[in-house]
């Protein structure tokens, strides 16, 4: 913990510090982040409630209301036995009002307000009004999503972010004909969790499901079976790769030029970006040239295309840059280069070829003395990369960098081995290019036959 540099002098320097600027202090620093309090207690045994409602209103302040203007924040959804959606705002300035009309993320589009309750006295209560700092129910809002805000922009949404899941498995349910009702049942908890990703395979049309962990995964079986009355089961958990192209390369198919059928002409250019970068798309095309709408179809096509590459996984950390551009008016339109520009992408990636990318994880694992021969060994078995090893007469603590791929089971084998002494810890750090093998995801229509007569037109160049 660091104190501001006046309560340091004076502790320093044995002068008296009062209790009140000792909390005045302690406050402030939780206030900015820099602190924070940690309580025990027990829900269940009704242990240490107390001391957390105090801890609440002594260390949580409510913001000063800086203006009068809207600005709450949907950070919760759930449906009831019924099926009608709930939709739970944090007022963080401002007030919301029964029948009020007001735009979500600050776009056109805008909704009434027809029902409004708040929570009072752990009940909830019909209310005309909710302001700053209360919570506002509204129910049966179907364009509501975790993440919209009503009014002005809450500036607690700039710092709000969340890791993308590493882990993705098939799901099939026990009883092929409830396919759609899973499928459904999917729906409704991706509303109300946005983190679960699940998506249907557009060419081998199974249903896959983007996971965090193992545990999620015994999670989404639990909710699916006891909420929606359908048992499920998981294929082998797979991880994650991405790709990234190797080379900065330039492809160009022409206007009228066999095989192209699209009246358009499109010249992309890829180069890699450093890891962690992302997409970047660039145009080189004036739009007194090309109108928005036919470059909004090349970065549509170019997004698309990203999404399966070489191997099958998404393509990333590059810049692509649209920079040649030919149409016939009035012949040509959007719907041409929209649909070219998977071609042109994927010969030009095929030309520079790809890196495949795995996801790591930052771990920590604490273990007895007399096991840290077995950790060490296994660790470079899993072609970790150790940073930190530090041992007294009975633990050793080790850091550093492990593959998703090769550790994805290790916590269970460190407290088998540790009989339940050792604890395995792990965070997501970003990708790096893979060491070892990997898998193909399903690839790209390699039954394309406009594909292939472009190969085969570049190749005889």
């Amino acid at each position: 913990m660091r104190l501001p540099c006046d309560i340091l002098e004076r502790y320093l320097s044995d002068s008296e510090i009062s209790p009140a600027d000792y909390w005045n202090t302690i406050i402030a620093l939780v206030a900015k982040a820099k602190v924070y309090p940690v309580l025990h207690g027990s829900a269940m045994f009704n242990i240490g409630i107390n001391e957390l409602m105090d801890a609440i209103t002594s260390f949580i302040l409510p913001p000063e209301s800086v203006s009068n203007r809207l600005s709450a924040y949907l950070y919760k959804i759930e449906h009831d036995p019924k099926g009608h959606k709930r939709s739970f705002l944090k007022i963080i300035d401002g007030s919301l009002r029964l029948r009020d009309v007001v735009r979500i993320n600050d776009s056109e589009k805008s909704i009434k307000i027809k029902n409004l309750k708040t929570i009072y006295q752990g009940r909830e209560i019909n209310f005309d009004e909710v302001g700053a700092n209360d919570i506002a129910i509204v129910e049966d809002m179907e364009d509501f999503r975790i993440g919209d805000y009503l009014g002005v922009k809450p500036c607690l949404i700039q710092g709000l972010s969340h890791q993308h899941p590493a882990l993705k498995s098939s799901v099939r349910p026990d009883k092929p004909e409830e396919r759609s009702k899973v499928i459904s049942a999917l729906n409704t908890l991706w509303i109300e969790d946005p983190s679960l990703s699940f998506s249907i395979n557009s060419y081998s049309d199974e249903l896959e499901i983007s996971l965090y962990g193992l545990t999620q995964k015994e999670i989404i079986q639990t909710l699916l079976e006891e909420r929606f009355s359908v048992k499920v089961h998981f294929d082998e958990i797979k991880t994650i790769y991405k790709e990234r192209p190797v080379k900065k390369v330039n492809k160009i198919i022409q206007i009228e030029v066999p095989p192209n059928p699209y009246w358009a002409t499109i010249g992309l250019t890829l180069e890699p970006l450093p890891l962690g970068t992302g997409l970047q798309i660039e145009s080189d095309i004036s739009y007194g040239y090309l109108n928005h709408s036919f470059q909004n179809a090349v970065f549509e096509g170019i997004r698309m295309s990203c999404q399966s590459g070489l191997h099958g996984w998404e393509v990333t950390d590059l810049k692509v840059t649209f920079t040649q551009a030919e149409y016939y008016s009035p012949v040509s339109t959007p719907a041409d280069f929209r649909q070219l520009t998977p071609y042109v992408f994927r010969l030009a990636l095929q030309q520079s070829g790809v890196d495949i990318l795995e996801p790591m994880l930052c771990f920590e694992l604490q273990i007895p003395q007399e096991a840290s021969s077995k950790a060490i060994t296994d660790l470079q078995k899993m072609m970790s990369e150790i940073e930190d090893i530090s041992c007294n007469n009975e633990w050793c603590h080790i850091k550093g960098k492990v593959p998703l791929n090769t550790s994805k089971d290790y916590a269970s084998e460190v407290s088998s081995y540790t009989k339940g002494l050792g604890v395995f810890m792990v965070k997501p750090c970003g990708y790096q290019i893979t060491k070892g093998g990997y898998s193909d995801n399903i690839r790209m229509n390699e039954k394309d036959k406009l594909l292939f007569m472009f190969q085969k037109s570049m190749s005889s160049k």
